[in-house]
């Protein structure tokens, strides 16, 4: 990825006096959307305002590992298919089942992008924020060798509030039928496309593979491997105070019915989420604050 030569840092979406480094361009993305195109020694990334969106991710001397559709739509009110979006304040419908919009409003928001600076390790580091509904989130994206994720909220209201968050990583692989999922042995889950709750409830044998339509919520904060044959790769997911993961795949039989991915996309994508959501959902008292952080990392088992 290259970054262009152009930027807006007089952008309403951008703090005023924002300074790029070199590494760093902000510019109009698809469908004119501002993003921040990061080319660093270390990694390059791709990350739009709305929605405080990642949609790519290549380490240093490595392939994409973030999985974005072809058919995402750019158009500032709906949120882009793939890459990393915020489920905020709620993960799907909510903890009571009547979240609209569904996974909340963080991942449609127009974000604030308040500074970019260079690491020591040559990557950038990037630090987004939006505020709505006295709720304020604070959002760093780290690009390097590691992507590294660090989301903080603080309750500006003046009661508790209970809050759910997830990071919903779509992570490109080769076939997903021949990836594995490791790290989840042992978890109890809820299979959200289990006829009734009675039979939603789990237990994972083994590791994590995909053979049909998938929708899970684990209770673990284990770190997790995703091992890519056909990209001859891993992908580490490391999470701190994140208790929930969530495994997604919609295969064909969810996956056309999506408008904005298309039906031959599924087997080159699995979701694999950290967050904490339903019953692992925080509760922030007023004034008081609560993060969680993710790592990203990959590396090669080519011979």
């Amino acid at each position: 990825m290259t970054a262009p030569n152009v930027g807006n840092p007089t952008h309403p979406a951008v703090t005023n006096q924002l300074r790029l480094p070199r590494t760093a361009a902000l510019g109009p993305g698809r469908g004119g959307q501002q993003r921040l195109l990061i080319d660093a020694p270390a990694g390059a990334a791709e990350i739009y305002l709305h929605g405080a969106t990642v949609t790519s991710w290549v380490p240093r001397g490595g392939s994409e590992v973030i999985f974005t559709s072809r058919q995402a739509v750019f158009d500032g009110a709906t949120a882009i298919r793939g890459g990393i979006p915020l489920c905020l304040p709620e993960f799907g419908v909510g903890i009571n089942g009547d979240a609209v919009p569904k996974h909340g409003w963080a991942r449609i928001a127009s974000w604030r992008l308040r500074t970019v600076t260079t690491t020591d390790g040559g990557g950038v580091r990037a630090l987004l924020s939006v505020s709505r509904d006295r709720l304020t989130a604070l959002y760093e994206v780290e690009v390097g060798e590691t992507l590294r994720l660090g989301l903080s909220l603080r309750n500006e209201g003046t009661e508790p509030r209970t809050v759910e968050a997830a990071a919903h990583t779509y992570l490109s692989v080769h076939d997903v039928t021949a990836s594995r999922i490791s790290g989840l042995a042992g978890a109890p889950y809820s299979d959200n496309l289990a006829r009734s709750p009675q039979e939603a409830r789990h237990v994972q044998e083994g590791d994590v593979t995909i053979g049909g339509p998938v929708d899970r919520i684990y209770d673990s904060a284990e770190p997790i491997t995703v091992t890519d044959p056909g990209h001859q790769r891993t992908i580490g997911i490391d999470k701190r105070n994140a208790p929930s993961t969530i495994v997604w795949n919609p295969w064909s039989t969810h996956s056309a019915p999506l408008p904005d991915m298309a039906n031959d996309e599924f087997p080159a994508m699995v979701c694999v989420e950290s967050g904490a959501v339903r019953e692992h959902a925080p509760t922030i008292e007023s004034g008081a604050s609560w993060s969680m952080q993710v790592t990203l990392s990959v590396e090669s088992t080519a011979v």
